[in-house]
């Protein structure tokens, strides 16, 4: 069952005093308020891998079931003037976009994984599937961090992939990229780099380049320190 992540849930969650927000991507729907909300209030939503002890051990931040909605519901009608509070269509309106976040939710980053009681993880890489990078400013780039903090790791891994776009980032940590399929261009002043499957690429930290691809392109990146997305 999935938990729901509304911009009043975050609100709560400050007053509280928590800094930060645990979810798991899979199990959660995410607003895309919540989202607005924690950004303005300094809050970090932070992704935990599916059977990592911090999964484990969370509970659920709101339950999906019929006392949430009806919960959901009373908020928005406490919201509305009298003459726009039509009972049904106010439920079907609601409804409606709650299924739209779940199914924006279950196409996003996910992924299968083994993790051994010392500490080992295997990703299976075919079971991977695109998240959206929100860094990359509305380009339809797909990222899903597969290891990160949440294993006790100082590095970070994870996939990325897109199809003929390009856009400028500056990287304030180290990266490794490993092409897997297509061709992965790096662009470093007027000189523009092509790595295709198989090829490596080190980018030093503070380096300000252009990823892109004319094609297709899905690789593999690892980065130190492992909150790469902090940094």
């Amino acid at each position: 069952m999935k938990s729901l992540l509304t911009a009043e849930t975050i609100k709560e969650l400050h007053q509280k005093g928590q800094t930060s927000v645990e979810i798991v991507p899979r199990q959660t729907i995410i607003t895309p308020e919540a989202r607005d909300v924690a950004k303005k209030l300094g809050m970090n939503i932070v992704d935990v891998p599916v059977g990592s002890k911090c999964h484990k051990d969370r509970e659920p931040l709101v339950d999906k079931h019929s006392g949430s909605l009806q919960a959901i519901k009373k908020a928005v009608r406490e919201k509305l003037p009298a003459a726009h509070q039509n009972s049904s269509l106010l439920d079907q309106l609601i409804e409606k976009a709650l299924k739209e976040l779940q199914h924006q939710e279950e196409v996003g980053p996910s992924f299968e994984r083994e993790k051994a009681p010392n500490g080992v993880v295997l990703v299976r890489g075919s079971s991977v599937k695109p998240g959206k990078f929100e860094g990359a400013k509305g380009k339809p780039i797909g990222l899903t961090d597969v290891i990160g903090a949440a294993d006790n790791s100082s590095i970070a891994a994870g996939y990325m992939q897109w199809e003929n776009c390009s856009f400028p980032w500056t990287l304030n940590y180290d990266e490794i990229d490993v092409v897997l399929e297509g061709e992965l261009h790096i662009t470093c002043g007027n000189k523009t780099h092509i790595g295709k499957p198989g090829d490596v690429f080190f980018i030093p930290k503070g380096a300000a380049i252009e990823f892109g691809s004319p094609g297709k392109v899905r690789f593999v990146y690892v980065t130190y320190p492992a909150d790469w997305s902090a940094q």
